[in-house]
């Protein structure tokens, strides 16, 4: 009895030495990416099955604006939510530097709602510190094999873009050491463009952002998914001065967005 209760231990001990070594096996992590260019389709591509998102943005620098000097632009905040499958979106920025502006704008259920505060409210015929409401109407979102494949089109002819004008860049784009967003590792990728390049990639566009200054945009990967974490946009002209914007996003978190109650809407 003694040997058979030894056995069925040792039976036992090896069923949950077993367990525990599947539990703790990973699968294979996928082969790391180092061309930059790949790396930037990637993460376009990666957004196209993205539920819910949600951002926050902060400004840097100062912007001349005519007729009304240098706006210091370091206390101008947005934030973002977007419900993708429910079609819900909301929106704020907040910008005391530009005339006091607030612009707080909510989507739900084909409906739009937008409220502006500040000077900038009159100018635009709107009622201060009131939701002007408005119909938003929407194509269909029934999902059919159609759709699906047109979807997949898109997308497909989205990074057949992208690729082409990647590979027209007469400075490309270029990878940095990879670094920590948050509780994840990511890819650093940085595309920097000045109004010579944007010339030569698209003489109309050349000509129509002429004289805007040169550009960098920062894009941080997370390398579990290849989703953007962070992007960086910067502008640097005589004209403007230096303006920058660092984007941080979230994804598959819970998003709530509601409108707003009845007593905030304009009649």
């Amino acid at each position: 009895m003694t040997r058979r209760i030894a056995l069925s231990l040792i039976a036992l001990a090896s069923v949950a030495s077993l367990l525990l070594a599947a539990c703790g096996s990973q699968a294979p992590a996928a082969p790391a990416l180092t061309d930059p260019k790949e790396i930037l389709t990637k993460t376009v591509t990666s957004l196209k099955d993205v539920k819910t998102v949600e951002l926050t943005g902060s400004f840097t620098g100062n912007v001349t604006v005519p007729n009304m000097g240098a706006l210091d632009l370091s206390t101008t905040k947005l934030s973002a939510a977007l419900d993708i499958p429910n079609r819900k979106a909301k929106f704020n920025l907040d910008a005391p530097s530009v005339l006091g502006t607030k612009v707080d704008a909510i989507l739900v259920d084909n409906v739009g709602y937008l409220k502006v505060s500040g000077l900038l409210a009159g100018s635009l015929g709107l009622t201060a510190d009131k939701y002007t409401k408005a119909d938003v109407p929407m194509a269909s979102a029934a999902p059919d094999a159609s759709a699906a494949a047109g979807d997949a089109a898109q997308v497909a002819e989205a990074v057949a873009k992208l690729n082409e004008a990647l590979g027209k860049l007469p400075t490309p784009p270029t990878k940095g050491a990879d670094e920590a967003c948050g509780d994840q590792q990511c890819y650093h990728v940085t595309l920097k463009i000045s109004s010579d390049d944007l010339k030569a990639l698209d003489p109309t566009v050349g000509n129509t952002v002429s004289g805007t200054g040169d550009l960098t945009l920062d894009v941080w990967s997370r390398k579990s998914d290849i989703r953007p974490a962070k992007i960086q946009f910067s502008i640097t002209s005589s004209e403007i001065g230096t303006v920058g914007i660092v984007l941080e996003l979230k994804y598959d978190t819970s998003v709530s967005v509601a409108a707003p109650p009845a007593d905030q809407i304009a009649p």
